[in-house]
């Protein structure tokens, strides 16, 4: 099955603003999770850039987001965002989900992977399913999701939930994961979770 995901990168103006944005956002996505087409989403902040935030929004197609884009509601919203952020959009074609049975835990965990793949896309594609479907029987795996980029080719954005950073770890050193690193050039980042309808089981909450 394939799904319309939407990357968004937020990097505050001031990084003093943060509550700020966070509770703009949280408007936002409140209403958001009310449209038509609306699956799921899960926003995060990096750790190792507190300015930047990340979220994922999963559509059931282009047309549906589009519809919602040129909202009135929308319009006004993503007016007030840019006077605290800068925003960058990959839209983006969802190519994998896995869904596994963990918990969000105590100290739960989010990894982001930008990835170029250096050749074949389908190649990478197969590897990067061999390596998540290892890691969902790691200890601490909630999910996993791959979306790759309708306008830069070889461009993909994952994202994985974790318990905790042990799992995660765990992941890391397997075997299909060392294999998926002959084929693409990948650039981690842990995050928090900020706000998200995404569960376990693919839910909405």
């Amino acid at each position: 099955m394939t799904y319309f995901t939407v990357v968004n990168v937020f990097t505050l103006k001031n990084p003093d603003e943060a509550e700020a944005f966070e509770a703009r956002f949280g408007t936002h996505v409140q209403w958001m999770r009310e449209r038509e087409g609306f699956q799921a989403h899960q926003a995060v902040r990096q750790d190792d850039e507190p300015a930047t935030y990340v979220n994922f929004g999963w559509w059931d197609k282009p047309e549906s987001f589009q519809a919602v884009m040129a909202s009135d509601t929308f319009q006004a919203h993503a007016k007030e965002f840019h006077e605290l952020v800068d925003v960058v959009a990959d839209p983006s074609l969802g190519v994998l989900s896995l869904q596994g049975q963990a918990s969000a835990g105590e100290a739960p965990l989010v990894a982001l992977e930008f990835i170029e793949a250096k050749g074949d896309q389908e190649e990478f594609e197969a590897a990067y399913a061999a390596y998540a479907q290892a890691a969902a029987r790691a200890a601490g795996f909630a999910w996993a999701d791959l979306a790759k980029s309708l306008f830069t080719p070889g461009k993909y954005t994952a994202v994985t939930r974790w318990e905790d950073r042990d799992g995660f770890a765990a992941a890391k050193a397997l075997p299909q994961y060392a294999a998926l690193t002959a084929l693409a050039t990948i650039r981690t980042v842990t995050a928090a979770p900020v706000a998200g309808t995404r569960t376990p089981e693919g839910a909405t909450a």
